[in-house]
């Protein structure tokens, strides 16, 4: 399954995948038909491919909700980023995500278009109600991808903000 838009394409990566990317990343590009780029994962990133994996293979059924999905730029046929995807949703219909773009391809709206993307498939399954994500408080980029999508802050931690994107109500 792959999710599209204007210049993006969402991959889930499966289990085996998640596995590919923390042990040859460049070879999971290469498996998924991509330009190899030798930009290896970051620790934070190889991190969340790895807690990804372990809650893919505890329920690999429900694996679109537990994985990361690869950002991939139609034009140069390479994976930019990741949407994490950190459960089905929870008893008031919210879903957590993540999400990185890497930096050359920042500033030109991928980000947006990809989580917006991402959304609308989420909102298309009516347990679904709201999308939950949290940004470091000096993130302004992130704050403002957010913005755009609709979101509204609604709590402050030390160290971030967190904001909610509403399912809007179909009127009758």
């Amino acid at each position: 399954m792959k999710l599209h838009s204007l210049r993006l394409d969402l991959a889930p990566l499966t289990a085996a995948e998640l596995s590919l990317a923390v042990n040859d990343y460049e070879e999971l590009q290469r498996q998924l038909g991509l330009r190899t780029l030798s930009t290896p994962l970051d620790e934070e990133m190889l991190y969340a491919m790895r807690v990804r994996h372990s809650k893919v293979l505890q329920d690999q059924e429900n694996y679109l909700w537990l994985t990361n999905w690869a950002i991939i730029q139609q034009e140069d046929q390479c994976i930019i980023g990741f949407i994490i995807l950190k459960g089905r949703p929870n008893e008031q219909g919210e879903v957590i995500v993540g999400y990185v773009v890497d930096e050359e391809y920042r500033r030109k709206g991928y980000a947006t278009e990809a989580l917006q993307t991402l959304i609308q498939w989420m909102f298309s399954h009516p347990g679904t109600q709201s999308v939950i994500a949290d940004t470091e408080k000096d993130n302004v980029a992130s704050h403002q991808v957010l913005k755009h999508l609709g979101a509204q802050q609604y709590r402050e931690t030390e160290d971030l903000f967190w904001w909610r994107i509403a399912k809007k109500k179909r009127r009758p």
